[in-house]
């Protein structure tokens, strides 16, 4: 955000003040230096509130600017800043200002101490990394990729993807409703329908990131008609799920994407029952987490099985109870879509 007349009659607001209005219950996030006061817009927010609430308190120049296109910086954040963040060397070096207050909706980042962090060399821990280097590291990476043209998007290569997922289709299709009648049509049939389906999932993931064209609404649409249309699933769910997921990676009480009590653990934090604060509900680590953990590594194969239904469910629950589903009705009807051109298909297998 370039600095203007308009930033410098902004007031100064410093790590203080700053932990004084968040515990107020005021929605501060640092952003190119400007505070900006995101209570009004959370709840519109396209990639859901959790994404805002996680970096309440911290600098999210870096995050913000890895998930949202130039004209954001430009037209839209500036309009909620409130002051201009001061404060000394020392705190100037810190990720977030509030990480030891009790947040409800969001909790302190997990640590290399704690035993639930990212592993690092032996020779360093949390408290010894250096913020303000890596920030620095991170943001010259960040200008190289972008000198070498590596952000831009190379449509030639969806067009061969969008080739192969109509091949893909038509030998499913193809060898259900014209093939002749045998349990081996209907495995290959099977495995052209999975393939499809997990290529299908990258493009998806790209739509749901607005990367194909970086225009928030078109991708969204066609994410829709990919995922929603062609899969059965949400990308709606899966958005809301994923950028909380970028924003607190691996995170044991914040990440959604490394919750899956009571089948599988990832971390020995999950034996201690935490609380989520995606699904706002305690973990429990019961009798029946205890054995399925004990043999996850031989189950694993097994549970992936039913995960596809574990995302349905997931996706009528989103769009059903979610307080934030900005395309619900849309999303809805695609999915009836599904499931009536898919069942279609699956009543020409004989029982």
């Amino acid at each position: 955000v370039k600095s203007g007349k308009r930033f410098g009659k902004l007031p100064s607001c410093t790590a203080s003040e700053l932990r004084r209005r968040v515990e107020q219950g005021e929605y501060l996030v640092i952003i190119d230096g400007l505070v900006c006061k995101l209570n009004g817009f959370i709840d519109k927010h396209p990639g859901g509130p959790l994404s805002i609430m996680h970096m309440v308190g911290r600098d999210a120049t870096d995050e913000a600017r890895s998930m949202h296109p130039a004209e954001v910086f430009e037209s839209t954040m500036p309009r909620w800043a409130v002051a201009r963040f001061v404060t000394d060397e020392k705190a100037a070096a810190q990720a977030s200002y509030v990480e030891d207050l009790d947040l409800p909706y969001s909790a302190p980042r997990s640590t290399l101490a704690d035993g639930s962090g990212h592993p690092q060399p032996e020779s360093s821990s949390a408290a010894d990394l250096d913020y303000a280097a890596i920030q620095r590291d991170y943001r010259q990476l960040d200008d190289q990729l972008r000198e070498e043209g590596m952000y831009k998007c190379d449509y030639s290569d969806y067009a061969c993807e969008a080739a192969r997922y109509l091949g893909l289709f038509a030998m499913s299709c193809g060898l259900i409703l014209l093939g002749p009648a045998s349990v081996w049509t209907y495995l290959a049939a099977g495995v052209c329908t999975a393939l499809l389906w997990q290529q299908l999932a990258f493009f998806a993931h790209d739509l749901g990131h607005n990367e194909l064209t970086g225009r928030r609404e078109f991708d969204m649409v066609l994410g829709i008609c990919v995922a929603d249309v062609l899969g059965g699933l949400s990308v709606g769910w899966w958005k809301k799920n994923h950028n909380t997921h970028h924003i607190v990676t691996n995170d044991v009480d914040n990440d959604p994407d490394i919750q899956h009590l009571p089948f599988l653990a990832v971390s020995t934090r999950f034996f201690e029952s935490r609380y989520s604060t995606y699904y706002r509900r305690i973990m429990e680590f019961d009798a029946a987490a205890r054995v399925f953990v004990s043999l996850q590594d031989k189950l694993y194969y097994l549970i992936m099985c039913f995960a596809r239904y574990n995302l349905y469910f997931l996706s009528w629950n989103y769009l059903l109870f979610s307080d934030f589903a900005p395309y619900r009705v849309l999303e809805m009807g695609c999915i009836g879509v599904f499931f009536v051109w898919f069942s279609w298909l699956v009543s020409h297998i004989p029982t």
